[in-house]
């Protein structure tokens, strides 16, 4: 579909606007075009261009989609419909690969034609923020988003951890931040990562002499604000030791903890030193549940988080392993053991269920590298005698004699005595729990709480 000189689609980047901001091969493409298209005839500096006799202003040939923005795969139709036929140049401002849904659409659909594309560069908003921010994006390490993509794809509900996938020890430049539907649930976003009373800075219509200007705000004030469609939004990074909601942050500083000239005692432990502490930390956990004392429980996952990093900084120097295998581990073992979730298999009842567990079960026995075996009750060593009571009496109820050898008196006493607990259906290390209590209760005098 090419002839001599020409590719079919020639898509033109105008800078900010104004015509002194275009480049040579811009002017050049524009003059010699014979078949004009423009995204949009509202964005500066497009006066020119828009009186042109047979300008096709493309915006105005769609419709609005839901959430804002316009239905830019029609309006890539439209364009290779003509290209088709004849040569079209197709103009967009700034840059046409930052950002323009409009060229995204057009290379894909001009892709399924077997048309040909070429790309004539222009000035970035992305060059014209640096500037005006006085920042390096490279030196910097800035991280360029989508400000409408990323709330497309997060609202602000409680299933959606995770799925931002950006860093806080890094700056951040959004574009495309349309207005308050964007800069609010923005601003939800954000504040998982970062302080509420975080800077952030609004940039709008960056190299525009006559337009140009700046906002600053916070994290939380983002929620407020209704930026126009030329708005870009800047958010410094966080200090290294700063960036206290990323999982990162955590674990370096329990690496430092172990470094050289780190703290002695964490500098001397080992996996068997840190044993009865994580069974206490666990604790410590399940006592908040049981206060119902959220708030509490909130700082005992982060105590029983930080041995979880211990042992795995443990690990890493002693070339075992590192954090990320732990987070490999347990991601990739979760989604195996849900096809249901994760992938094609279904569960609607509680027997399909338990038929892809023990499918799941019966391949990862197959294929993983043998694991030291269990008690021969089938539960941890390490598990409590009367917190294992229960689930092994379930299975091996005590005979009214015992049979075999004759145990010792005491421990069949014992173990009668746990088996009449749980036959009557209560809880035998509660139980011992509550008679503690009274035990202490009756000997101090204090009254039981």
């Amino acid at each position: 579909m090419m002839d001599d000189r020409h590719p079919d689609i020639l898509i033109v980047g105008l800078g900010p606007g104004a015509p002194l901001y275009r480049t040579v091969a811009a002017r050049a493409a524009l003059e010699e075009s014979r078949v004009l298209f423009l995204r949009s005839a509202d964005h500066p500096g497009m006066d020119d261009l828009v009186a042109r006799p047979g300008t096709v202003i493309l915006d105005r040939k769609v419709a609005d989609i839901p959430g804002g923005g316009k239905d830019w795969a029609a309006a890539a139709t439209i364009l290779c419909d003509t290209a088709a036929k004849e040569p079209v140049v197709l103009s967009v401002p700034g840059h046409p690969r930052f950002g323009e849904r409009l060229v995204i659409e057009s290379l894909a659909e001009a892709g399924r034609r077997d048309l040909s594309v070429e790309i004539i560069d222009g000035l970035s908003a992305i060059d014209l923020i640096a500037t005006s921010l006085n920042i390096d994006p490279v030196v910097d390490d800035v991280q360029i988003i989508d400000a409408a993509q990323v709330v497309r794809k997060i609202d602000d509900g409680p299933f959606n951890g995770g799925l931002f996938p950006f860093t806080p020890l890094r700056p951040m430049l959004f574009s495309r931040v349309y207005g308050n539907p964007v800069a609010r649930p923005l601003s939800a976003i954000l504040q998982r990562l970062f302080p509420a009373d975080h800077p952030a800075t609004i940039v709008t219509a960056a190299g525009i002499p006559e337009s140009a200007r700046t906002e600053t705000t916070t994290i939380a004030g983002l929620a407020e604000t209704d930026p126009d469609r030329f708005s870009s939004l800047w958010i410094p990074a966080l200090p290294e030791m700063e960036a206290y909601r990323d999982p990162r942050t955590q674990q370096h500083i329990t690496a430092l903890l172990r470094a050289p000239g780190g703290c002695p005692w964490d500098r001397k432990q080992t996996h068997a030193s840190l044993r009865d502490t994580i069974l206490d930390e666990a604790y410590e956990v399940v006592d908040a549940i049981d206060s119902g004392d959220i708030a509490n429980l909130a700082e005992e996952l982060g105590d029983l988080f930080l041995l979880i990093c211990l042992h795995a900084q443990i690990a890493e120097e002693n070339g075992e392993f590192t954090l990320e295998d732990v987070y490999e581990g347990i991601a990739t073992k979760i989604i195996r053991r849900h096809p249901h979730v994760f992938g094609d298999a279904t569960a609607e009842s509680p027997d399909e269920l338990a038929a892809i567990w023990a499918g799941v079960k019966a391949q990862e026995k197959r294929e993983e590298p043998a694991k030291p075996d269990k008690a021969a009750d089938g539960q941890p060593h390490s598990m409590p005698a009367l917190v294992r009571a229960p689930r092994v009496l379930a299975k091996h109820p005590v005979n009214a004699a015992p049979t075999g050898s004759t145990p010792d008196a005491r421990s069949r006493a014992l173990l009668d005595a746990v088996a009449a607990i749980v036959a009557a259906g209560d809880d035998p290390d509660q139980v011992l729990r509550d008679a503690l209590v009274d035990h202490v209760t009756n000997k101090t005098g204090m009254p039981r709480t």
